[in-house]
């Protein structure tokens, strides 16, 4: 496990983000209860609940409160797929983790030193397209007032542009909700008629689109299709059990 010193070196909150030596080092890391008490051991700081983002490459947002947090706790599979589902989170609650898990996707962290608010959001290719870290930043404002220029935003370990290898469809996507600049610079052809991506530019433009500052942004700068610490579907060839993929999280303290 890693945390971010970006954000845990200055200010009270804490993030994490796991590998495949954590899956594998604990037999029961499939079984959440094992999970979290790992994640909290690990954080060394006082965290009560933690929550799952009920994934489905969405470009939702939940508000996670004091009254629907109790019921955020799980993991499962149907959750998981569950029709209506977010794939952002956002908090101003202490003592309480944001939690998504990805697998070449990148996960961003969001952080209000100003107003103390937290968020975390999974970003394929479907939320940014969908501006997913736009939506988050947007619920932080209006919810808690928060001012863009002041958010903190950090990228864990996602897949990179030299490896993300992709169809015309998504260039076509991209052009739905970006200017033909920015899409020409998100991808690179190449000679067999496919295209790089680069997410991370995508993700990043979003970010700058909502009015955050470029010296607020921090990354990682970890690929996990080429680092072979990290899970990725795309360096194995199938879909993985979302219980045994990257997980990242976020805490106010």
């Amino acid at each position: 496990m890693k945390s971010i010193p970006f954000f845990d070196d200055r200010h009270p909150v804490r993030t994490v983000f796991t590998n495949i030596a954590d899956c594998q080092s604990h037999p029961n890391w499939q079984s959440i209860e094992t999970r979290n008490a790992l994640l909290r051991e690990y954080l060394n700081a006082s965290i009560g609940q933690i929550v799952y983002a009920c994934q489905t490459h969405s470009s939702s947002v939940l508000v996670v409160t004091d009254k629907n947090v109790g019921d955020l706790g799980r993991l499962e599979e149907d959750q998981i797929l569950e029709v209506g589902g977010f794939d952002a989170m956002v908090t101003a609650l202490p003592k309480t983790m944001l939690c998504i898990h990805t697998a070449d996707c990148l996960p961003l962290f969001l952080y209000d030193p100003q107003k103390n608010v937290a968020a975390i959001a999974h970003c394929g290719w479907r939320g940014i397209c969908g501006r997913i870290a736009s939506n988050a930043i947007g619920v932080m404002a209006e919810r808690f007032g928060s001012d863009p220029t002041q958010i903190l935003a950090a990228f864990g370990p996602g897949i990179c542009e030299e490896c993300y290898e992709v169809g015309s469809e998504l260039k076509d996507a991209f052009a739905e909700r970006f200017s033909t600049d920015e899409v020409e610079s998100f991808f690179r052809p190449k000679r067999d008629g496919k295209f790089l991506l680069d997410l991370r530019k995508a993700a990043m433009r979003d970010l700058l689109r909502s009015g955050i500052r470029p010296e607020n942004v921090h990354d990682e700068e970890i690929c996990t299709y080429e680092s072979k610490d990290y899970p990725s579907c795309r360096r194995v060839g199938y879909r993985i059990d979302p219980r045994m993929q990257m997980f990242s999280g976020i805490a106010l303290t």
